[in-house]
């Protein structure tokens, strides 16, 4: 009867310990708002590869892409295996996850209705 208590004991603290997010230190993750403008970025980066570099057959598209996260990685002076491991903890943070992805496309709607409003209508 103890090894039943022992073993249900066991799961519980192997629940609790899954579910709180130890091993991930908060100064070792990106924050939110620089965490949105990167994934902002990368779905640039994305769209870019898409539209415009695989009109070259000889491209590879993984290769391609990764080659333009890396840029953007760079320009926000942050390392892969931090962005690695920021962008796991909030995959495993869906509300967390939420707001990042909510954040970046409230950017890309605002940027593109600024792109709009900056453009002069071309008389036909």
């Amino acid at each position: 009867m103890k090894y039943l208590y022992y073993i249900q004991l066991a799961f519980m603290m192997l629940m609790l310990w899954s579910c709180s997010g130890i091993g991930f230190n908060s100064g070792d993750l990106i924050g939110k708002d620089r965490m949105a403008n990167i994934l902002y970025d990368i779905a640039l980066a994305e769209a870019f590869v898409e539209t415009y570099q695989l009109k070259d057959s000889t491209l590879n598209k993984d290769s391609a892409l990764q080659k333009e996260i890396d840029l953007v990685l760079k320009y926000h002076g942050i390392e892969p295996k931090l962005f690695s491991k920021s962008y796991q903890f909030y995959q495993q943070h869906p509300q967390d996850f939420k707001v990042l992805i909510d954040t970046a496309n409230a950017r890309a709607i605002r940027n593109r209705e600024n792109s709009y409003s900056q453009r002069k209508p071309n008389p036909s």
